[in-house]
């Protein structure tokens, strides 16, 4: 199944990054003079943008292009990355900076000033050395007033004021710009970069592009992706589409499936839920006929194993269905396309199970995708049916 699942992990970098050529460049041109003119000038810029919108893929990647470029100039410059969610504290991420030049690092107890005395003075300036710091989440720790002064960025920026050499420029990613804390700590140069959400194509491209990298040919189905999409592409997290697809893949492989199957996709969406849909209320709440349409919309997307079925393809198997649980005492009698079409709007509207949409480029057809996975609506339903379905 799998032909390299580190493809599909958070931290993993693509050489290409679909549909962020603009900010790469951007941001490429903007720290391009730390290599061209070492020391001139200090860059800072804040980076905003939805998570999931590539914020930190494109940073990393340009922070290593930048060192790169920076070592075939022989300039000692180094790319830090730092995620303000894991290192919360001052201490802690100046440690973790010190880490990227001296490994071996911490010399016993130090205080603030001690560790932004060792990096400005023993190491970026005795070194002759250089770095560009990002800083990631810096919402996280806003909301803990660890920006403000004399905190951390306030020790970070005051480095090499009065210095000849300008040795650190920063980056900052936070997912609003309207964070009082971060803009005015910074100096009034600081460049702004916005990532806009990914659109639902732009999914599809990374998604196809990741998978391609991360299964073996042939494994992920076009519905498969399409169910994806649909969990994903209204708020535009990537992050979110690929953990999809990640653990869909886990899913399969434990079924030891040769594909990954919507159904994979709906219990991976499930398992990430943090408030999953409880399907003993939904049957328990729902009429008679409303059960029989849904266990047919289930039957029939288990006889396609698509991601979608059309509201066309429910009334027959409805049909067959009433005439499976009558009995000899009950008929169950089929109601008709008015009613079948407002039990189908219920399952949306009320109990929030299925979406309905209007088929892409076709007149008058309308799609009906399930949000829960089949097999929890299927065994509630089956544990029901064993008792004989209540008929009234």
């Amino acid at each position: 199944m799998f032909r390299d699942e580190t493809k599909l992990e958070a931290d993993y970098v693509p050489v290409e990054l679909p549909h962020r050529d603009a900010a790469i460049q951007r941001l490429t041109q903007l720290f391009k003079s730390l290599v061209e003119n070492p020391g001139d000038a200090s860059k800072m810029v804040i980076i905003t943008g939805p998570t999931g919108a590539g914020k930190t893929a494109v940073t990393k990647r340009v922070g290593a292009m930048i060192q790169e470029l920076a070592e075939q100039n022989s300039i000692y410059l180094r790319y830090v990355h730092i995620n303000l969610r894991q290192y919360n504290t001052s201490f802690m991420v100046l440690n973790r900076i010190i880490q990227h030049f001296k490994p071996k690092f911490p010399y016993g107890e130090l205080n603030l000033t001690g560790l932004v005395d060792i990096l400005s003075n023993e190491i970026l300036a005795k070194e002759d050395a250089y770095m560009l710091l990002c800083l990631d989440e810096v919402n996280v720790q806003s909301e803990r007033n660890l920006l403000s002064e004399p905190s951390l960025i306030y020790n970070l920026t005051g480095m090499h004021e009065d210095s000849p050499r300008q040795r650190l420029s920063l980056i900052f990613i936070a997912r609003s710009e309207s964070d009082p804390s971060v803009c005015s700590t910074l100096h009034p140069q600081y460049s702004m970069i916005r990532f806009a959400k990914y659109s639902r194509p732009q999914l599809r491209d990374i998604l196809n592009k990741r998978a391609g990298e991360a299964f073996l040919e042939g494994t992920v189905l076009n519905d498969t992706i399409d169910v994806i999409l649909d969990f994903a592409a209204e708020s535009g997290d990537a992050r979110y589409a690929l953990e999809l697809l990640r653990l869909a893949g886990k899913c399969a492989d434990d079924a030891e499936s040769p594909r990954i199957t919507p159904e994979c996709v709906r219990q991976a969406k499930a398992s990430l839920d943090p408030k999953p849909i409880d399907p003993r209320e939904v049957i328990r709440d729902l009429g008679l006929h409303p059960k029989l349409v849904l266990l047919a919309i289930i039957r029939q997307l288990k006889k396609t194993q698509k991601a979608y079925v059309l509201l066309g393809e429910v009334e027959a198997p409805y049909r067959l269905i009433c005439e499976e649980y009558s009995t000899e005492s009950h008929s169950i009698k089929p109601h008709g396309h008015i009613e079948v079409w407002e039990y189908i709007r219920d399952l949306r509207d009320l109990y929030n199970i299925l979406s309905i949409e209007d088929a892409p480029g076709q007149k008058f057809t309308t799609w009906l995708r399930l949000k829960v996975p089949i097999e929890f609506i299927e065994r509630e339903l089956e544990d029901e049916s064993k008792g004989g379905f209540k008929l009234s």
